[in-house]
């Protein structure tokens, strides 16, 4: 791991000093970085993950209060055109796992997010290599979502970045469609063969033999100050490890800007995995929804809120029979044009099956006791360059 930042380190400064030769065209290099810090409290019954501001990234325990900063990425961009048809991209997520950064999913303090090559064919544009995934409304990268926080549907579920080819075209009447193929839906961290789920990496699924896919249609309008968007999306593959069962996933994003200050998102999201009978049951199924409102007050402030839902009906994505919902609000400060200073305050209420057994997988807790609280406040200061 050391070699590999050496070299990446390298090659980055290289680049900012001018010695990589870039001909003709240059190399564009860009990125942004954000700072936490976080206080949240958990009641007696919490267990498993949530929130987003307790340690190990968002992995709760009874009766505690985490108080800690955070280092959450620092992200370099690059890229780099061949002519007219050839670009290649790539985005270096650096971070501090013992500084809860959200970098740490893959159990590294270093992730290529995004390394790609897109080539113009048939009429849109070819990329293969490693991308974010087209699906849902939050995206990777904390700094261009409105919250500080990521919605639960994010947390355990929505899948990232993706390894594989994708098709993209844009249409002239507001249309566009994306079509690819994966490795598989959700990257893990594998220790002998065995995923290790957690925040982000949702249910944890090993590589199969043939890939999954999926696609996105979406639907646009407005002028710039008012662009709105709405998109379907839908994945599928083998993700046990297996060829005979499949996992399915369909999600529908919004992001409507009802006037030039005034934005209102949302999604939903069903997801299933299929035959696992004697462990969860014969499917195990799982749906949350999501609102964000964000009110553009002036050109220094902004409010937002948002809520969630999410319901983990057999337990295969967080671990447990549970439902939970979420609330936030808070504000944001532009310092400068490149410089943004946020504040919010989250609640997370869980609501336990009763009806589950003794939950030895996180932890056994007794089944009267129903309901978990977990709140917070949190500060954000980020910067692009």
């Amino acid at each position: 791991m050391k070699k590999i930042l050496t070299i990446a380190g390298t090659f980055i400064l290289a680049l900012m000093t001018g010695s990589v030769s870039a001909g003709e065209a240059p190399i564009d290099i860009s990125g942004h970085a954000t700072v936490l810090t976080g206080w949240q409290h958990d009641d007696g019954n919490a267990m498993g993950f949530g929130g987003e501001f307790a340690l190990e990234r968002g992995l709760r325990a009874p009766n505690r209060d985490t108080f800690n900063f955070y280092l959450d990425q620092v992200e370099i961009d690059i890229e780099k055109s061949f002519g007219e048809n050839i670009r290649l991209r790539a985005d270096l997520d650096f971070g501090r796992a013992l500084s809860g950064s959200g970098r740490a999913t893959e159990g590294s303090n270093f992730v290529v997010e995004q390394a790609y090559l897109t080539v113009g064919i048939l009429g849109g544009e070819l990329a293969i290599g490693r991308f974010n995934a087209p699906v849902g409304y939050y995206v990777v990268d904390r700094i261009d979502n409105p919250t500080i926080s990521f919605p639960n549907i994010y947390n355990f579920l929505t899948p990232t970045s993706v390894t594989g080819a994708k098709m993209y075209w844009d249409f002239d009447n507001g249309i566009d469609l994306s079509v690819y193929m994966m490795n598989n839906i959700f990257d893990c961290l594998q220790l002998g063969g065995t995923c290790l789920a957690g925040p982000r990496t949702g249910p944890g699924t090993a590589d199969s033999a043939i890939p999954s896919f999926g696609m996105r249609f979406g639907f646009n309008w407005g002028e710039e100050e008012t662009a709105s968007t709405i998109g379907l999306s839908y994945m599928a593959g083998p993700e046990q490890g297996q060829n005979a069962h499949w996992d399915h996933l369909v999600d529908l994003d919004f992001a409507i800007k009802l006037t030039e200050n005034f934005l209102l998102a949302g999604e939903g999201i069903y997801y299933q995995r299929n035959n696992l009978t004697g462990i969860t049951g014969p499917n195990a199924k799982f749906l949350g929804g999501l609102l964000v409102a964000d009110w553009q007050v002036n050109e220094l402030w902004d409010l937002f809120a948002s809520y969630g839902y999410v319901h983990d009906v057999q337990g295969v994505v967080t671990g447990i029979d549970q439902q939970v919902h979420n609330f936030l609000v808070g504000f944001g400060y532009n310092i400068t044009d490149d410089a943004k200073l946020k504040l919010e305050y989250r609640l997370d209420y869980f609501i336990y099956a009763t009806n589950q057994g003794p939950r030895t997988a996180i932890g056994p807790v007794s089944l009267s006791d129903t309901t978990s609280l977990s709140h917070g406040v949190a500060a954000e200061f980020s910067y692009r360059f």
